[in-house]
């Protein structure tokens, strides 16, 4: 009996998960984004508390002799601490959602009021200033001097027109003789190889030939008596 009443005391010294936290931030409890932010990171450790301890105390109900209820009052009470975990996380969600709803308004006013400021005045160009007749005449110099270097340019490229055409019909003219050429001698290397090829085999019909006599006139000896 001694290790079952152990069992029972055990069980029932184990803490209701959740009841503390909930009342360490109670509703309107928080206030500021860092507050909010705290009280996140404090849900999540809380969270991993309630399911190790609801797995402690279920384990402890198989050595109960009501295991089912044990269970059952496990249960009950993870979700009620749960409930209120979920209560406190929406609490401090709601507020940082509030606090980036003000902060986001704040930047579209601050935005439209800047908007509505009028800019600085636009300047107005500068007057041109009249050119001098010497500067004008100078300009005028200048303009006409480029103008003659272009025509110039222009005629020193047309009269080397002609001599390019030249240079490329010489060069067409080369390479057509070239081309002859090689075709010349490409129909003459061919001649060479029939000619070649002729001689061996008039070579190879020969010795057919003599080969040919030669065992005639073997077999002719053999059979003369």
């Amino acid at each position: 009996m001694k290790p079952l009443i152990a069992a029972v005391l055990i069980a029932a010294a184990l803490p209701v998960s959740g009841s503390e936290f909930g009342s360490r931030h109670p509703s309107g409890s928080i206030r500021d984004r860092a507050q909010a932010e705290q009280t996140l990171r404090d849900a999540d450790v809380e969270a991993a508390r309630i399911e190790r301890e609801a797995a402690a105390r279920e384990a402890e109900c198989h050595k109960r002799i009501l295991v089912n209820r044990c269970r059952d009052e496990v249960r009950q009470d993870k979700l009620t601490a749960q409930r209120e975990l979920r209560r406190v996380r929406v609490e401090a969600h709601d507020l940082q959602r509030r606090l980036d709803a003000e902060e986001t308004a704040k930047k579209r006013a601050g935005s439209a009021e800047q908007a509505a400021r009028p800019g600085p005045a636009t300047k107005e160009p500068p007057a041109s200033r009249e050119i001098p007749p010497d500067e004008a005449a100078r300009n005028r110099a200048a303009y006409e001097k480029r103008q003659e270097e272009k025509r110039k340019e222009a005629a020193a490229e047309q009269a080397r027109v002609p001599d390019r055409e030249a240079n490329a019909r010489e060069f067409r003219d080369k390479q057509a003789e070239a081309e002859r050429r090689a075709q010349e001698k490409d129909a003459e290397r061919r001649k060479n190889e029939e000619r070649r090829a002729e001689r061996r085999k008039q070579v190879e019909t020969k010795e057919a030939q003599r080969e040919e006599v030669r065992r005639k006139a073997e077999a002719a000896a053999k059979t003369t008596p």
